[in-house]
């Protein structure tokens, strides 16, 4: 045989009964390292030896430190600005949105209150959908209008001429007001006039008339005639003496009704107690818009003072 193109001879060792290679102490040298697994040159070894891999950064495993654990929390400065600022808007919606509907069951819980106050307080009832205020009786005083209104739910249903209080009482209501004023009697309000118009036969008279000077004067009233003018009308209010006016038209409707001409503002406008509308109660009115709808006026005062 040969190797490297020199002859050699395979010889046989006498005690083995094998074949004795003369070139089997040489060691072929290979890359000490090939996937991390050294080679052996040994030819007739079937043994192989593996040699530690170095590791590297990129595929060292992670120490436990450098996990990060489930109950760690971010701190403020890791937290988005933009999620703060939304989550700050949310709790100003949800305040906002119970602040509002606090309100609502407030004012529901108010108004049952109210309905269920007894007399005393302030009167309550519903026209056209508006919460009118009578003036309490506990309120009433000489020198001052109370307001009193045909739909206050004390007196509104009680029959008055083919109707009732509340659909044609402004005459009566006008008429206790000014009573009110002019004798400061707590005792004597819309029922008690109503009653008294009623059995005196002035409520099935259609013209009012009758009623605002002869039933006046039975009620205790002078009732004086007033010129449906200026000067006139600030004669008598300048001097106390509250006046009824029978108006129709303009912004008092088509039907004739009655109003009290309480006071004059400092604006020269005049201040009126309309029984029928707290509107037109509500509102001042100039002297022209009064008297260019007014038919009859009358000033009232005490009986014994003429």
């Amino acid at each position: 045989m040969t190797y490297r193109g020199l002859p050699y001879f395979v010889a046989q060792r006498a005690n083995s009964g094998s074949r004795h290679d003369p070139y089997a102490s040489e060691r072929h040298v290979l890359p000490d390292r090939v996937g991390g697994v050294r080679y052996s040159a040994e030819p007739h070894s079937p043994r192989r030896r593996v040699a530690p891999y170095p590791t590297s950064g990129t595929v060292a495993p992670a120490h436990a430190h450098d996990v990060p654990s489930p109950d760690d929390t971010p701190t403020l400065s890791e937290v988005e600005p933009l999620r703060i600022l939304v989550a700050v808007m949310l709790m100003a919606v949800v305040a906002l949105a119970a602040a509002f509907a606090g309100i609502g069951i407030a004012e529901r819980f108010t108004g049952s209150v109210d309905e269920a106050l007894a007399e005393g307080g302030v009167l309550q009832a519903r026209s056209d959908d508006v919460v009118v205020h009578s003036t309490p009786s506990s309120a009433w005083e000489q020198g001052t209008v109370p307001q009193l209104y045909q739909v206050d739910p004390q007196w509104a249903d009680r029959p008055y001429a083919e109707s009732t209080l509340g659909a044609a009482g402004s005459a009566p209501l006008a008429l206790a007001m000014t009573r009110i004023a002019v004798t400061g009697d707590r005792a004597t309000g819309p029922v008690e006039v109503a009653s008294f118009v009623q059995s005196a036969g002035f409520a099935d008279e259609p013209d009012p008339t009758r009623l605002l000077t002869d039933g006046a004067v039975s009620l205790g009233l002078a009732a004086r005639p007033v010129e449906a003018s200026e000067q006139a009308v600030r004669r008598q209010i300048n001097t106390g003496h509250p006046i009824i006016c029978v108006v129709s038209g303009g912004a008092f409707g088509s039907h004739p009704c009655c109003i009290v001409i309480t006071d004059i503002d400092r604006h020269g406008k005049l201040i009126v107690n309309d029984p029928g509308s707290i509107e037109r109660t509500e509102r001042h009115w100039t002297f022209d818009e009064v008297l260019s709808v007014s038919s009859n006026l009358w000033a009232y005062s005490t009986a014994q003072v003429q």
